[in-house]
């Protein structure tokens, strides 16, 4: 099969995960700014990943205020605005930061003239940050699951990725670290599904289920770093 778009996803693909620890970290600075308890304002923070990624919070600022409002705090719009920008920050600092060979293989799939897409499940702080990383100008077509409404694994979100590119699914390769179920979705859409594996290998929790990674194995690949996708193409 011949393939002519290439289709990424961003978090432990591109970039590091946004999970973990440090993320921890930064709810509890923002629960401090705020003066809200930090294991109530983090808890609410995470429990409200999923409005946050399809657009119910159309900014951060909203999903902020919601919280407080839930934990009966009284705040000012300048709190809310420096609890932002500690998101803000943060999500920069990851978005900067390239997995290694990602830029290069970017500009090799370019110089093959495969059309390059971004999947990403993901918030409005992230889309307002994306052109100003290494990566937009790479990049024909983005696709955030905040601003279409839709989120993976939901076939319509792979559908209108291929749309967006004037392809057919079964054009499209889709290399993702496994989170939300992306690897079957991308696969029961038509997509050929890469499996890229963690950078860090001592970081077990980074690693994909052995189910996902036997999935990835029958009906795409698995690979390691990001320069083996250009053996598919």
């Amino acid at each position: 099969m011949t393939y002519s778009v290439a289709i990424f996803d961003l978090f432990g693909t591109l970039v590091p995960d946004i999970m973990g620890i440090s993320y921890q970290h930064v709810a509890e600075q923002m629960a401090e700014i705020l003066s809200a308890p930090s294991e109530k304002f983090s808890e609410m923070w995470f429990g409200t990943i999923y409005e946050r990624n399809i657009g119910i919070f159309e900014t951060i600022q909203d999903n902020i205020r919601f919280i407080c409002r839930k934990l009966n705090i009284d705040f000012s719009e300048d709190q809310i605005i420096k609890a932002t920008q500690i998101r803000y920050e943060f999500v920069r600092r990851t978005m900067t930061l390239p997995r290694k060979q990602s830029l290069e293989t970017l500009d090799e799939l370019r110089k093959k003239s495969i059309k390059i897409g971004l999947l990403s499940d993901c918030s409005s702080s992230e889309v307002d940050i994306w052109p100003s990383t290494p990566f937009s100008r790479f990049f024909d077509v983005t696709v955030f699951s905040c601003s279409v409404k839709l989120k993976k694994p939901d076939l319509k979100i792979f559908q209108l990725a291929a749309r967006n590119l004037q392809v057919r699914e079964h054009e499209c390769v889709y290399v993702g670290n496994g989170g939300s179920n992306e690897i079957e979705g991308s696969f029961k859409s038509g997509m050929f599904p890469l499996l890229i594996l963690p950078e860090n290998k001592n970081e077990p929790d980074q690693r994909p289920g052995k189910h996902i990674i036997e999935y990835a194995q029958e009906h795409g690949k698995v690979i390691s770093g990001m320069n083996e996708i250009l053996e598919v193409f």
